[in-house]
Parts: structure tokens; C-alpha cells; sequence
């Protein structure tokens, strides 16, 4: 393919440049931008205090919604899947609180998405991160997972506990009825305001 000419008052137009020129102007834009992109990663990274597995991971889904029928019917959304390099699979999982802590409802609940995940065919370690945000800034725990039967045996407890089958347990302390759904279920019901 030659270069055309295009004669215009005169003047000699290289009308085949045009697009190589632009060309050029979009691929060093995109590499100015690529350029911003790793280094707000870079910041962003120092800042988030990851924890060097999860840095080298690759983010395989993030909100992201599952459900299997077996060993019970179980569902929820995700907040992040990491393929580690190992293969196998970690959760992570952001909580905002007043300080860097993990309860066990918390460890239950990736538990129950450990096995839903399990069951669709992951691989998945035996752990999780939790992403605690506090005012004194954002910490990752590691911790373990319950198994697929410790799982199983928490959910048909609480399952029998809403559904009032079972009695729930008497709490420890005020602060631990204070967000209770089962408040008005609760027959050994403490603490009144």
C-alpha cells in the first residue's frame, strides 16, 4: 500500500498518517494510564496492609452470589474469592467495627460459604481473611474454618433456633442481646431497658 497524495489548494496531504498518528497518541495515553493504574495499586497496597498470599493471589470473584441444595439448602454473596497460588481458593471477607475483632458468627458464616463453594467445585483452603476496618485503620485475620460437618451442625442449630425449636442460649452479658432478633423468642429474655 502506497502513500496517497491529496492535492488541496496547493498543499500535499498524507492522508495514511492520520491513522498512525492516532495510533501512536492512543497507545501512549494507554500506557500513561496503565502507568497511574500500578501506582495507585502501589498506594493503595500500603494503605490496605494485605497480607503478601492474598498480594500474590489472583481475584477470581468479588460480591458474588452462591447457593447449593446439599448438604442443606445454603446461599449468600460473597465478598471476595482469591486463587492463591497454591491453587486453592481464600475468602475475604470486611467487616467495619470499633476494634480488630473476628466473632464466631463471623468464622460460621464464611464457613457456610466454604462449603457452598466446596460443593461447586473449588478448592478451598481451610482459612479465611477477615478485612476488619476500624477508625485505627484496616487489619487482615487469618483464621480458621469450621468443617463441612461442624458447619452443618451450626447451621441446623440456628435453623432450629429461628425456627423455635430450639431454645436459644442465655446470654452472656447485655451487649450480646442487644441486636438479637430472637429477643422476643427468648423465654430466659434478662436484660430489659
Amino acid at each position: 500500500m502506497g502513500v496517497r497524495h491529496c492535492y488541496k489548494g496547493g498543499k500535499t496531504m498524507l492522508t495514511d498518517w492520520l491513522p498512525l498518528a492516532l495510533i501512536f497518541l492512543l497507545t501512549y495515553a494507554l500506557i500513561g494510564i496503565n502507568s497511574v493504574r500500578k501506582e495507585n495499586r502501589r498506594k493503595w497496597l500500603l494503605v490496605e496492609n494485605m497480607p503478601e498470599e492474598l498480594r500474590n493471589a489472583k481475584l477470581v470473584a468479588s460480591e458474588k452470589y452462591f447457593s447449593v441444595a446439599h448438604p442443606r439448602k445454603m446461599h449468600g454473596t460473597l465478598d471476595q474469592l482469591y486463587r492463591l497460588t497454591n491453587k486453592h481458593h481464600a475468602l475475604v471477607d470486611s467487616k467495619t467495627r470499633s476494634r480488630h475483632t473476628v466473632y464466631k458468627k463471623d468464622i460460621v458464616q464464611l464457613s457456610v460459604y466454604k462449603v457452598i463453594l466446596e460443593r461447586n467445585g473449588f478448592k478451598m483452603a481451610d482459612y479465611a481473611y477477615f478485612r476488619v476496618v476500624t477508625p485505627k485503620g484496616i487489619k487482615y485475620i487469618k483464621e480458621l474454618l469450621l468443617t463441612e460437618e461442624e458447619t452443618v451442625a451450626e447451621y441446623d442449630n440456628a435453623k432450629n433456633v429461628l425456627t423455635g425449636k430450639k431454645e436459644p442460649l442465655t446470654a452472656e452479658n447485655k451487649r450480646m442481646c442487644k441486636g438479637c432478633s430472637q429477643q422476643p423468642n427468648c423465654k430466659k429474655w434478662q436484660y430489659t431497658d
